[in-house]
């Protein structure tokens, strides 16, 4: 059952140089996507490791073979670690016979509105009605609680900031008292709710993370 839409951004492509490395779009990328992943939508700000730039098309299988996809700024994706290393090499199609960035197994991102692929449902899980939404759910893992706890998370911190608004609008005394206890109490909320979600997402150990991990 849908309870809310999947995001509220749309990603725009932003850089109009060319870079001989996917690490010189970094800024862009991060720009292009909002700061959050391509695949599960998760802000980059609820964890500490860095974001990812990954290969749409995977390197495993146009190396050698059509090596400007190395750098070709449309193949290139902003990833959270779990998503990036969830895809990984998975890839079907024809990338030799198709100018275009099309990996069979995903819908592309950026040309893809994924609102209309996914959706949250009751429990915050990430939810599709769509065949191949659906096994992009089981490709990516997104059906991981963590994804729940993260949108959690980030609805909490939604609703602290519009109860901050409404205490400086309140003119009542007892009433703005009243909002501010619900307010210091949400706080609270949300910090354990947040310790919870960055223990849980750093619970499996990665491989070494820096701000160039490009797969």
């Amino acid at each position: 059952m849908k309870y809310a839409n999947f995001k509220e951004h749309e990603i725009k492509r932003n850089c109009s140089r060319s870079y001989g490395t996917p690490s010189g779009y970094r800024p862009y990328l991060k720009k292009d996507f909002h700061d959050r992943c391509c695949y599960c939508n998760m802000p980059q700000n609820l964890i500490t490791s860095p974001y990812h730039i990954d290969h749409f098309i995977p390197c495993k299988e146009f190396k050698g073979k059509r090596d400007s996809l190395w750098a070709g700024y449309e193949n290139l994706m902003w990833s959270c670690p779990k998503c990036n290393l969830s895809k990984g090499d998975q890839y079907q199609g024809d990338f030799m016979k198709d100018d275009r960035i099309v990996n069979e197994l995903f819908y592309n991102p950026v040309t893809t509105d994924y609102n209309q692929i996914f959706y949250r449902n009751e429990y915050g899980g990430i939810d599709s009605d769509d065949e191949k939404g659906r096994a992009m759910i089981k490709r990516l893992k997104l059906y991981r609680p963590i994804h729940n706890l993260a949108w959690l998370v980030e609805r909490l911190e939604v609703v602290w900031k519009k109860l901050c608004i409404e205490i400086e609008q309140e003119e009542d005394e007892t009433r703005k008292r009243l909002l501010q206890h619900i307010r210091d109490r949400l706080a609270n909320i949300h910090m354990k709710q947040s310790q919870a979600f960055r223990a849980a997402y750093n619970e499996k150990v990665f491989p070494e993370q820096n701000e160039d991990k490009i797969t």
